[in-house]
C-alpha cells in the first residue's frame, strides 16, 4: 500500500491550541486493550502467576535441593527477582506525565507526526489477540514518546521491556515502573533462577496479559541510525506460548520512529569514536532537560500492518510434537528458532520500509558528497538544487520524503541543525568544527574502547560522524544501487548478469551487518537496482553486458556512499594480513585499526572520510569476517579473542581490493603487504 505524508497528523497542534493541557490529559478515556480479558488484569497478578507456575515451583525445589538450602530461602529469592522485574500501571501518573510531555515536546519539537491512517488499521485488528509493539530504536526518547502517542490515541500503554540502566536511577525507576516498564538484565551470569523467572514472567504477559508488550528488537539504540540485526532472546520467550499452543496467535506491530534531529547525536558520535557513554543517572536526566531550549524539529511515527505469527509461520511449524510433554517443560526446537529468526528479520525489514526521510537526511547526503570531493563550502541555492535532485532519486526508490517546500524546508532544517551546519550572511554553507577538549570526556584511558584519538582528530571527526548519522537512514534505499555501481565500475571486463549476481551476493554478504537486508530478496533487490539505475541512465545493457552510462552525477554519489565502508574494510583486512601473530584480542585490534586509520586521515594526502574511525563499522567488519570463517572468535578469561585463517583472509583482501579506488596512502602503506604475501 502506497504511503503518503498527507496521512500524517501533528499531535502537538491541538496541544498548542487548547486552553489547558490538563483538560486533555484528565479526559475520560476508555483505553483500547490489545487483548481484552474477561476480568481486568492487575499488573501484580503476573508476579503471582509466575510464582505459582509449575515451572517455577519445580525450579525452586530443584535449586533448594542442589544448593542445600531451605525452599523458603529460594522462594524469597524468586520474590525479590519478581519485584525487580515487575511493572505497575498508574493512570494518574500517566496523566501527569502526559501533561509534562505535552509541554516539553511543544517547546522542544516542531511537530510529532503520526500516520493516523496506519494507526487506525492497527487499532481495527486489536482486542482479542496478544499484541507486541516493535518500534525502531534510535533514542532513549523512543519508549517515552511511544507511550505518549498511544495515550493520545486512547490506547492502553503496554508492558515495556527496559534495560537495567534505568533501574538504578533514583526516582526515575519508580516512575518508569509505574508507567509500564518491566526491567531485564542484559547479562544473567548463568543465574538459572533469574533466567527462568524472567522467561516465565514474559510468558505470563503473553498468555494472561491484556495490555500488550513493547520491546526493541534491535536490542539497543542504534548509534549509527542504521538498522541493526535483530536480537532473538526476548522474541523466543514471547513466542513460546504460541509454539506450545497456549495462545492461538500473536500480532507483531512494526513501528518506525524517524527524527529530524536525534537528541543524543553528539553522544552517539563520541561513542562511535570510542568514548564511553556516561552512566545514566537521575541528576544526568534533569541536566539533560535543558535541551528543552533547543529545537529538535519533527518526529514521525509510522505503524506497519500487524504481522500474524500464525499466518507468517503457518505450516512451517509442527506444533503436535509439543503435545508429548507438559506445557511448562516445553522448550523451542532448533528448527523452530530458525523460523523465528526469519520473523525477526522481516520485522526489521518492515521497520526500514516505514521510515520517513527528512529534509536534513537529504542535506546530509548532499553535503557529505560535496565534502568527499574536498568542496568544503556550498552555496544555499546550490544546496536547494541538489536536495531537490536527490529527493527525486529517493522517491524513485520508494522512500517517503518530507520535502514539499524546498527553500522553506531547508532553512528550517538548517535552523534545527545550526550546531552542525552554519550558513553565513552570504549564504555560504559549511560544516561547523568546534575545538573538542577531551579532558572531561575521557574518564580514563582504560575505559576507552579503541585508540586514544587526538583532540585534533576528534575535532575533525565528530562533525563528520554526526553528519553521517543522518546519511545512514537513506542507505536502505541507495546502498544496493551503490554496490551494483561498484561492481560494474571496477569490473576488469564487461560483466553479464550471472557474474553481476555473484559479485552482488558477495558484497551483500560482506556488508550484511552494516546494511541489514533480507537474504531471500537478494535477486529481487538486484533486479530492482538494475531497473532504477537504467532509468537514471547510470548504467546500460548492451548485448547482455552491463556497462556504465552517461549520468556521472548519480554514479559519483553512489560511489561516495559506499566508499568509506569499502575503504575501512580493506584497511582492516590488510592490517590483519600484516599481523605478526595469527591471534589477537578484540580491544587491542580495535585500537590498532583506529590508530592506522587516524594516520591515514591526518596524512592529508587525500580525503579519507572520518567515519572510517567508527568502532561500530569496525566491529561489524570483524563480525562479518567471523561469519565468513576468515576469523574464529572465542572468549578467554572474559576477553574476546580472534584467530586468523590466513589463506581465507588473504583471498578476501584481494577480493575487496578491486573495489577500492587507488588511493596513494593505500598504495604506500598496504600494497607492499600484499606483494610479500604473493
Amino acid at each position: 500500500m502506497a504511503r503518503h505524508l498527507s496521512e500524517f497528523v501533528d499531535i502537538l497542534e491541538p496541544r498548542r491550541n487548547e486552553f489547558s493541557n490538563f483538560m486533555w490529559a484528565s479526559r475520560e478515556v476508555n483505553l483500547l486493550l490489545p487483548n481484552r480479558q474477561i476480568k481486568p488484569v492487575a499488573p501484580d497478578s503476573h508476579k503471582v502467576n509466575v510464582f505459582n507456575s509449575p515451572r517455577i515451583q519445580l525450579l525452586i525445589e530443584r535449586i533448594a535441593q542442589e544448593q542445600g538450602v531451605s525452599k523458603a530461602h529460594v522462594e524469597d529469592q524468586v520474590r525479590l527477582i519478581l519485584d525487580e522485574i515487575g511493572f505497575k500501571m498508574s493512570l494518574t501518573l500517566i496523566r501527569w506525565l502526559g501533561i509534562f510531555l505535552a509541554k516539553f515536546t511543544c517547546r522542544a519539537c516542531s511537530s510529532i507526526y503520526v500516520n493516523q491512517e496506519s494507526l487506525n488499521r492497527v487499532k481495527s485488528q486489536l482486542g482479542n489477540t496478544p499484541t507486541v509493539f516493535v518500534p525502531s530504536h534510535r533514542s532513549y526518547a523512543d519508549f517515552i514518546l511511544m507511550s505518549y502517542v498511544l495515550f493520545s490515541f486512547d490506547m492502553e500503554i503496554p508492558a515495556i521491556a527496559a534495560g537495567m540502566d534505568f533501574h538504578g536511577m533514583l526516582g526515575m525507576a519508580t516512575v518508569l515502573r509505574n508507567t509500564g516498564a518491566f526491567f531485564m538484565r542484559r547479562i544473567y551470569n548463568n543465574d538459572v533462577l533469574y533466567w527462568d523467572t524472567f522467561r516465565q514472567y514474559v510468558h505470563d504477559l503473553v498468555t494472561h496479559g491484556d495490555s500488550g508488550i513493547e520491546f526493541f528488537i534491535e536490542g539497543t539504540r542504534s548509534r549509527s541510525c542504521k538498522s541493526l540485526p535483530p536480537k532473538y532472546g526476548l522474541l523466543f520467550m514471547i513466542l513460546r506460548a504460541f509454539i506450545t499452543g497456549e495462545v492461538p496467535d500473536i500480532l507483531f506491530v512494526p513501528i518506525n520512529i524517524s527524527y529530524d534531529r536525534v537528541m543524543e547525536e553528539k553522544l552517539f558520535a563520541f561513542e562511535l569514536l570510542g568514548v564511553p557513554k556516561p552512566k545514566e543517572s537521575t541528576s544526568g536526566f534533569f541536566k539533560a532537560l535543558t535541551i528543552v531550549n533547543e529545537n529538535f524539529g519533527n518526529i514521525y511515527f509510522e505503524f506497519g500492518d500487524p504481522i500474524s505469527v500464525k499466518q507468517f509461520l503457518g505450516s512451517k511449524l509442527k506444533r503436535l510434537q509439543h503435545g508429548m510433554r507438559p506445557v511448562h517443560s516445553q522448550e523451542l526446537l532448533d528448527e523452530e528458532k530458525a523460523e523465528i529468526t526469519h520473523l525477526a528479520e522481516n520485522i526489521v525489514h518492515c521497520q526500514q520500509k516505514l521510515a520517513v526521510i527528512t529534509t536534513f537526511n537529504l542535506i546530509a547526503v548532499v553535503l557529505t558528497n560535496s565534502l568527499t570531493m574536498n568542496q568544503n563550502i556550498m552555496r544555499f541555492e546550490q544546496l536547494v538544487v541538489e536536495t531537490m535532485w536527490l529527493k527525486s532519486i529517493l522517491a524513485m526508490c520508494g522512500a517517503v520524503v518530507d520535502f514539499d517546500y524546498a527553500r522553506k524546508n531547508i532553512k528550517a532544517a538548517l535552523d534545527v541543525h545550526k550546531n552542525l551546519i552554519h550558513m553565513d550572511a552570504d549564504s555560504n554553507i559549511t560544516l561547523v568544527q568546534n575545538a573538542i577538549v577531551l579532558s572531561g570526556l575521557k574518564e580514563s584511558k582504560a575505559k576507552l574502547k579503541g585508540h586514544d584519538l587526538s583532540e585534533n582528530t576528534m575535532t575533525v571527526a565528530v562533525p563528520f560522524v554526526m553528519l553521517q548519522i543522518y546519511v545512514n537512514p537513506t542507505l536502505h534505499y541507495l546502498i544496493n544501487h551503490s554496490m551494483v555501481v561498484a561492481i560494474i565500475t571496477n569490473a576488469s571486463e564487461p560483466i553479464v548478469e550471472e557474474n553481476l549476481f555473484e559479485e552482488f551476493k558477495f558484497l551483500r554478504t560482506l556488508f550484511a551487518n552494516d546494511f541489514f537486508n533480507l537474504n531471500q530478496h537478494l535477486h529481487i533487490d538486484l533486479l530492482g537496482s538494475l531497473k532504477i539505475l537504467k532509468d537514471l541512465n547510470a548504467i546500460k545493457e548492451e548485448a547482455g553486458v552491463y556497462v556504465i552510462s552517461d549520468n556521472k552525477k548519480v554514479l559519483q554519489l553512489l560511489t561516495h556512499l559506499l566508499e568509506p565502508f569499502l575503504y575501512s574494510y580493506f584497511v582492516i583486512c590488510s592490517l590483519l594480513n600484516n599481523l605478526s601473530s595469527p591471534t589477537f584480542e578484540e580491544k587491542a585490534i580495535l585500537a590498532k585499526i583506529q590508530e592506522k586509520l587516524e594516520e591515514m586521515i591526518n596524512s592529508r594526502e587525500e580525503f579519507v572520510h572520518p567515519y572510517v574511525l567508527s568502532l561500530d563499522s569496525i566491529s561489524m567488519c570483524l563480525l562479518s569476517l567471523v561469519n565468513l570463517s576468515v576469523l574464529k572468535k572465542s572468549r578467554v578469561s572474559g576477553a574476546y579473542k580472534y584467530e586468523i585463517n590466513s589463506d581465507a583472509l588473504f583471498g578476501l583482501t584481494t577480493q575487496i581490493k578491486k573495489y577500492v579506488q587507488h588511493k596513494k596512502t593505500l598504495r604506500a602503506q598496504i600494497t607492499s603487504v600484499l606483494k610479500n604475501k604473493l
